[in-house]
């Protein structure tokens, strides 16, 4: 569908809102040389080989991986990150209005103010959505500048600028905060650096905790202690909705898994 390869961010308790005209489901999945790496005892530490673990690592004994793979390693003192999704979607054909839309968010996020460290542009091509639809996902490290940025932010305003073109076009945000030992990565190649890789002061060890069932769940450093049950009962919302113009939110039940992986690079000009 779009743009990158191998990374997942699994989450505790994200939140969603969604303003939409068009879209009225919601939906749940997650080039530079210049990198350091780790020795491998080092990162294997860091991302789940904990010296005392209450449930054990899922990985055979004597496994051995069949091709490299990498993960990466926060700057120290980076606990948390902070994830914003951010899309425009149309069922019509005023491809105008969208881009008006589009506009309106690329201004928010360029602001110099609480910027995001790290943005990624994707553009659908293909896929179970609508073609053309354009998504944002911003990140941070930072809860003050995460949370002083989301208070600016105002969807609803900006569908409304659209005028009557806004009957065809759809906007959403979804939003969570990631403890860093609830996020697993794991990369096939050190040419690409997507979302939370291009933290300033990440590195990337390479790791052998890959290429076997469960291996996702071991690469959480936080699976040593933690089985990631899900809640007994799982909320269903009051109300469904009843179409077209309606705005929708919600919120995510305990140790939902977020999921984001096998995109294509695209060249800049398709993004």
């Amino acid at each position: 569908m779009f743009c990158s390869r191998a990374l997942r961010a699994k989450t505790l308790r994200p939140s969603l809102a969604r303003f939409s005209q068009a879209c009225n489901h919601l939906e749940y999945r997650c080039p530079s040389r210049h990198f350091h790496q780790l020795p491998r005892s080092r990162a294997e530490m860091a991302i789940g080989e904990a010296d005392e673990r209450r449930y054990p690592l899922k990985r055979p004994k004597n496994h051995k991986v069949p091709v490299p793979r990498w993960t990466l390693k926060m700057p120290e003192g980076v606990t948390h990150t902070y994830t914003l999704y951010l899309g425009v979607q149309t069922h019509g054909q005023d491809l105008d209005a969208a881009s008006t839309a589009e506009q309106s968010i690329q201004r928010w996020l360029d602001e110099p103010e609480n910027r995001p460290t790290a943005i990624d542009t994707f553009r659908v091509t293909n896929g179970f959505d609508i073609v053309n639809s354009k998504v944002w996902v911003a990140y941070w490290t930072d809860s003050d500048c995460f949370n002083n940025k989301l208070q600016t932010l105002d969807l609803k305003q900006v569908w409304n600028d659209l005028g009557d073109s806004k009957r065809s076009t759809g906007i959403w945000a979804e939003h969570f905060v990631t403890a860093v030992e609830r996020l697993e990565t794991n990369y096939s190649s050190l040419l690409h650096k997507p979302g939370v890789s291009q933290v300033p002061g990440s590195e990337f060890p390479e790791h052998t905790l890959t290429a076997y069932w469960g291996a996702g769940r071991d690469r959480l450093p936080a699976s040593a202690n933690d089985l990631f049950l899900a809640p007994d009962v799982t909320p269903l919302p009051k109300e469904q909705p009843k179409g077209v113009g309606e705005r929708l939110t919600g919120r995510s039940y305990d140790n939902m898994c977020h999921i984001r992986e096998l995109w294509r690079v695209l060249p800049r000009a398709k993004c």
